[in-house]
């Protein structure tokens, strides 16, 4: 590249065109001087400029995720989200942008210090479930990470504890870490004082040690209790490929339906694996739950000191997403029957 100013700085950079820095020993292009409004642009751009959209949605988004390198330096890597036939085999862009981190040395990127979204709404959106779930995973990212997004000029700059809380005690761990966070959090856990609560809790665990297929070392099962007593169970069925897996509480939709058609309502969900200790639901769950009007049921939850909480399924998706006008103009929906 060639350099507006000559002049090393900082201890071998070298000042580039736009407010880029290069690195004289290994060339690396520094980007740490660039702001919210410059990667914002970016992400709208990429957009622009994508001619080909998702096959069934037809809807855009990108995702612009800012990362530092061990050395202090910044760069950055784009996702865009895409779809097959199958609703279910469907990337969306936040995660295509973060798997592309896992092949870069770890020296490479140390940290997530930001990710920009921009979509074809006319408002900013907000991170579906999966995404805020699967950053929330990566060890590259804190709580406190930014997602930062825009549409028609409006601007959200929210932290990531805020759009995915309570999530899983194993959240950041590997197969072997959770089998032992599990043994060792099992018998810490606190218990749930009502009678209902209790009901669903063991319902839940039971229903666990159904899910011993040993492709992980976690089992999940799932009880929803109804406001007449009665309660449905479900466990995890996993698959040799894990996102080909079923979530315990999705396979508890035909119960909820078919008691809501009836008129009773669901009292308390709790979501527990094999040790007795109770997530709160996955992502895909959480976005079931309250997509589909579920989202002031009661769920029950063990942090990772072991303590009780029962939030409401929606309090466990803030601010989620509502782009459904704008993704039914670009094209997606039922169309034709």
């Amino acid at each position: 590249r060639e350099s507006t100013d000559s002049t090393v700085m900082l201890g071998g950079l070298s000042r580039l065109a736009h407010g880029l820095w290069e690195c004289g020993e290994c060339g690396l292009v520094d980007e740490r001087g660039f702001d919210d409004d410059h990667w914002v642009r970016q992400a709208h751009r990429v957009r622009d400029e994508r001619v080909r959209r998702p096959s069934q949605s037809k809807f855009r988004v990108v995702a612009v995720v800012v990362y530092e390198r061990g050395d202090g330096t910044v760069s950055h890597v784009i996702g865009h989200n895409d779809e097959a036939a199958c609703l279910k085999n469907s990337i969306c862009a936040e995660r295509a942008a973060f798997v592309q981190l896992c092949m870069l040395p770890q020296s490479a990127c140390s940290r997530v210090t930001a990710v920009y979204i921009a979509s074809d709404a006319a408002e900013p959106i907000t991170p579906g479930a999966l995404c805020r779930e699967f950053m929330m995973s990566s060890p590259l990212t804190s709580t406190d990470t930014r997602i930062v997004m825009e549409g028609g000029g409006r601007r959200l700059d929210l932290r990531l504890a805020g759009l995915y809380p309570h999530a899983s005690p194993y959240i950041r761990l590997t197969a072997e870490e959770q089998a032992a966070a599990g043994r060792r959090l099992g018998p810490a856990v606190r218990p749930f004082p009502a009678a209902h609560e209790q009901q669903a809790w063991e319902g839940a665990v039971a229903a666990a040690q159904r899910d011993a297929r040993p492709l992980h070392a976690i089992g999940y099962g799932a009880c929803v209790v109804f406001e007449d007593g009665s309660d449905a169970r479900a466990w995890q069925w996993k698959a040799l490929e894990y996102s080909c897996s079923l979530d315990a509480v999705c396979l508890l939709a035909p119960a909820l339906a078919a008691r809501r058609d009836g008129g009773v309502e669901p009292r308390v969900l709790c979501l527990a694996d094999q040790h007795g200790v109770c997530h709160a639901p996955h992502a895909t769950a959480r976005a079931i739950l309250v997509e589909h009007g579920y989202g002031d049921v009661r769920v029950l939850v063990h942090d990772s000191d072991g303590h009780a909480h029962t939030p409401t399924a929606a309090e466990l998706l803030p601010t989620a997403p509502t782009a459904f006008d704008a993704f039914l103009a670009c094209g997606g929906g039922a169309g034709e029957a």
